[in-house]
């Protein structure tokens, strides 16, 4: 039997893990389900019975992202107990297979659920918006306008980073991870800066990689910002960003003793 991938040892080990969390990822679904309600209910409320698309999308990203972060961080909480260590590290199954399942369940599950979710409770609060003179629009998530669909693209990124810091981490795993990215988001628009500064004879400010220049000359801010369409060019640095960070918790998982 291969030692590193069976698919009758990997579904096995899929069963037991729903079996043993089912019960808390329902009522996960349920609290997430019962805030988003709360958040678009107070928005609505807010602007007098209008939700537009826009402060959907917005909702819709920045749940996406938190939660999912929160959630992906938690994915390996049991390593941090060596109490619970034991029996998850001993089990019968290749440390790819245990690796498999929960990262099934934190990228690819969560955020099937997270759309279910979203739209149950964006489509609760609209009904009740909804009148004869009042006209509500569902989100679209391929809409050009808000782009929501990119947060598909950013949380692939986002779970790959909290994933590692999962597996990297004991204690504390989504307040370190959180730290540990943002000192290398800042990390890298110094390094933009630096890099910027040294090419060009100009006051440059200190822009994101990848978001354009901005700079100051004979006392005037300018912004330029390429024609082209980078979204290709973001999507690969995206996935390959991921796969290096998802390929370092693999291999930082089969570090992992008793």
């Amino acid at each position: 039997m291969n030692n590193t991938f069976s698919f009758k040892r990997f579904a096995m080990l899929f069963k037991k893990h729903t079996l043993e969390h089912a019960k808390m990822y329902l009522m996960s679904a349920g609290v997430l389900a019962g805030i988003l309600f709360l958040m678009l209910g107070f928005v609505a409320y807010s602007s007098s019975g209008q939700l537009p698309p826009g402060a959907q999308a917005i909702i819709f990203i920045l749940f996406l992202l938190f939660a999912g972060s929160i959630f992906t961080s938690l994915s390996f909480a049991a390593l941090g107990d060596k109490r619970k260590a034991i029996p998850v590290l001993t089990l019968p199954a290749s440390h790819f297979e245990k690796y498999l399942v929960v990262w099934i369940y934190s990228f690819i599950i969560f955020q099937l659920v997270f759309i279910g979710v979203f739209y149950l409770a964006d489509g609760i609060v609209l009904s009740l918006c909804s009148s004869a003179t009042n006209h509500v629009q569902v989100l679209n998530l391929f809409d050009d306008r808000y782009d929501p669909y990119v947060a598909f693209i950013i949380y692939m990124v986002l779970h790959a980073f909290a994933f590692l810091g999962a597996v990297y981490f004991e204690k504390l795993h989504f307040i370190k991870t959180s730290f540990v990215f943002f000192a290398i988001i800042i990390a890298f628009v110094f390094i933009n800066y630096a890099i910027l500064s040294s090419m060009l004879n100009i006051e440059v400010m200190k822009n994101t990689p990848f978001s354009g220049l901005g700079f100051v000359e004979n006392g005037r801010y300018q912004n330029i910002r390429s024609q082209i369409n980078f979204n290709y060019y973001h999507i690969a640095a995206a996935a390959i960003t991921a796969l290096l960070l998802w390929s370092s918790a693999y291999f930082r998982l089969k570090e992992k003793e008793v």
